[in-house]
């Protein structure tokens, strides 16, 4: 079969994180520290005094930084990276002349603080913090410009201008590179944050398998499919935990949740094997078979399903719990329709049921 009908297989454990992962974080403060190790040889070389000072406490400002990240306090190591960026790049353009290009680092600052302002429910505490330094940020930039252009800052230190100018296409190369950066790792970030929502709107948060909408959406899918394409079987199966009210009504509603769990546990052995699932409702569930399996095989591998969950070895304050399923089946056949194929399951999970459940029936 081509790869436009490969069916819709996405379990998937996602990963909830910042824009960085902790190891991710010390990199970039390593990095900016050892920058700024080697920069100070730099301003040794040019005779800057004041920025061989200032920059002492830049580079103490990433020792301190490495600390906070092994302790994990990241918010607080972001505002002392960026103030560090800030006032280091406003002395820069200061004592060495805004013919450097240092200003230009505040285009990268100010993507990397400003980005975060449209994260979906950011409160209005960061929103606010983030606004503030995004104007001071611009008007920072404005003054040096101004200040520079009008011959208002002071000469003492400036390089000369072949110097100058290798440090005005370094600097400008360093900036855009920072925004290219920045933006690829919020990029990165809001595909991680649409995912995690699909994964929440798509599972049940009891049991992390496929909702009902979702495994409903992924039967209509097959359904389409099976009348484009004719290889390959469908079949359902709507299994329901036996005297499920009991066990909440004897052990608690915790215990029952438990045993919903341990249901869908053994579920997993049956997915590499082709086998989708959904959570229903309440304590039923939605089998899709294999397409690879015939109708009888499919039977047969609901009947090994059954068997599973009988062998589960299942406690509640030191009771052992015997949990059973009943599990009604139907083949497709063509021109059904989603209801009518889940209607036949079901009424086959009925006879299960009135006949004295643990038992499948597949017809």
């Amino acid at each position: 079969m081509g790869e436009e009908t490969l069916r819709d297989r996405t379990y998937k454990e996602i990963s909830n994180g910042d824009y960085l992962d902790n190891s991710q974080y010390m990199v970039v403060a390593v990095s900016l520290g050892v920058t700024h190790f080697l920069m100070e040889f730099f301003y040794i070389w040019i005779g800057c005094t004041p920025m061989i000072i200032i920059n002492i406490f830049s580079f103490l400002s990433y020792v301190v930084s490495v600390f906070l990240i092994s302790k994990r306090r990241h918010l607080m190591t972001v505002w002392i990276m960026e103030a560090e960026i800030f006032l280091h790049v406003i002395f820069a353009s200061i004592f060495l002349g805004i013919k450097c290009g240092y200003h230009l680092w505040l285009f990268g600052t100010f993507s990397s603080i400003f980005l975060p302002f449209f994260i979906p429910n950011l409160s209005k505490r960061p929103k606010k913090q983030i606004g503030v330094y995004a104007i001071t940020i611009v008007l920072g930039f404005e003054i040096l410009v101004f200040l520079g252009k009008h011959g208002y800052l002071p000469t003492k230190y400036n390089v000369d201008e072949n110097l100058a100018e290798i440090l005005y296409y370094i600097n400008a190369a360093l900036g855009f590179i920072s925004i290219m950066i920045y933006t690829s790792i919020y990029n990165q970030r809001m595909a991680m944050k649409n995912e995690e929502m699909t994964y929440v709107a798509e599972h049940d948060s009891l049991t992390g398998i496929f909702n009902r909408n979702k495994i409903q959406g992924i039967l209509e899918a097959e359904i389409l499919r099976k009348g484009d394409i004719k290889e390959g079987n469908l079949s359902v199966a709507i299994l329901d935990v036996d005297h499920f009210k009991q066990i909440n009504d004897t052990y608690g509603h915790l215990t029952g949740d438990s045993v919903l769990k341990s249901i869908t546990e053994c579920f997993k052995k049956y997915r590499d094997k082709g086998l989708i699932y959904g959570r229903w409702g309440g304590e039923e569930f939605l089998l899709i078979s294999p397409e690879t399996i015939s109708y009888d095989e499919f039977g047969e591998m609901l009947e090994d399903l059954r068997m599973t969950v009988e062998a589960l070895q299942l406690t509640s304050g030191g009771e052992t719990i015997k949990a059973s399923v009943s599990i009604g089946a139907a083949a497709y056949e063509e021109g059904l329709s989603m209801d009518k194929l889940v209607q036949r399951a079901d009424e086959r999970l009925y006879i299960a049921k009135e006949s004295g459940r643990n038992k499948v029936i597949v017809g």
